[in-house]
């Protein structure tokens, strides 16, 4: 009897060498030989009786159909992740949540907090996969959840707040001094610190201030809130960074908020889900828990209520 679909080795084969453009790195993505590869590839194309890549010197390209087929099987080999994701999690309570997180948010405040979460959630791998911002959760991607900063208004996914919007003006003790800064008018004398990908973050807060505005783009810019936050301890210059990055350097000094007051702003960070994945246990147990540490003003103490399951779990 003539089989009605391909292989999950001949799709998987195909997937990656389409991801890679190359069968020596498609190999290496699935732990198989190149030849293994290639002879999958041959099997899908006779079985299609359409070509799917072209063969060029610089590598592989993907012919019409096989751009068309892979657009059309990438949702059901998500699908297949998922409810294999789901079954391996279902039964034990827990299981693996590969997750996507921005650099200076691991860094600065999810990486300090994973003893806690070991602690109380050790029925639960986390598996910190490369971070990339996701515009649709529709697409396919790599990750089961990710953590991203915005405003939480992503295609379709399940977003959840979780803490960042309360947002910190700072700058090391000497800049403070130097520049004598006392009051938001103040800034004109400072150098302001851009994050690029944030390209609003002065206007709102100068406008929130009732201040001048013509300047809110003017200086230097960065990728990454760790490159401000290290400039700022620096002397570089003058940053607006979510409160929740910079804890650390606030308690040790290095760091000073010369106004004294906090700016809520409308960004922040959020724990996203494609809805397939919503569902998974491992989903479900570490959003509780990030909810919990995003709820305590300082999670892994002893200092929390006795009706908290996170608490009682690590202090046991």
């Amino acid at each position: 009897m003539r089989r009605l679909c391909p292989t999950i080795s001949e799709l998987n084969a195909f997937h990656a060498a389409a991801k890679h453009q190359a069968f020596t790195m498609a190999a290496k993505d699935l732990c198989v030989t190149q030849s293994a590869i290639s002879r999958h590839i041959a099997s899908l194309e006779d079985y299609l009786g359409q070509k799917l890549f072209m063969r060029k010197s610089a590598g592989l390209e993907l012919t019409e159909a096989g751009a068309t087929y892979l657009n059309a099987t990438r949702p059901a080999m998500a699908a297949l992740e998922s409810a294999t994701a789901q079954l391996m999690s279902y039964g034990g309570n827990g299981g693996a949540l590969n997750l996507s997180v921005p650099p200076t948010f691991a860094a600065q405040w999810l990486f300090p907090r994973l003893g806690h979460f070991k602690r109380t959630l050790p029925q639960v791998t986390l598996n910190f996969v490369r971070y990339q911002h996701a515009h649709d959760f529709a697409v396919p991607h790599e990750f089961d959840a990710a953590i991203q900063f915005g405003y939480g208004n992503w295609p379709s996914a399940n977003a959840r707040y979780l803490i960042g919007q309360e947002t910190s003006l700072v700058c090391s003790p000497q800049v403070r001094d130097s520049l004598a800064l006392r009051s938001p008018q103040d800034l004109q004398r400072a150098t302001l610190l851009q994050h690029i990908e944030v390209p609003l973050a002065w206007h709102d807060w100068l406008q929130a201030h009732q201040c001048d505005t013509s300047g809110s783009r003017f200086g230097p810019g960065f990728n990454l809130y760790s490159l401000i936050i290290r400039a700022a301890v620096s002397g570089f210059g003058v940053a607006i960074v979510p409160t929740c990055l910079v804890e650390d350097e606030l308690q040790a000094g290095s760091l000073v908020e010369p106004l004294g007051d906090r700016y809520q702003s409308p960004l922040g960070y959020y724990l996203c889900a494609p809805s397939a994945r919503a569902n998974l246990s491992a989903y479900k147990l570490v959003s509780a828990w990030l909810e919990h540490c995003c709820s305590h003003a300082e999670a892994a103490s002893a200092e929390a209520p006795r009706d908290c399951i996170f608490c009682k779990t690590a202090q046991s």
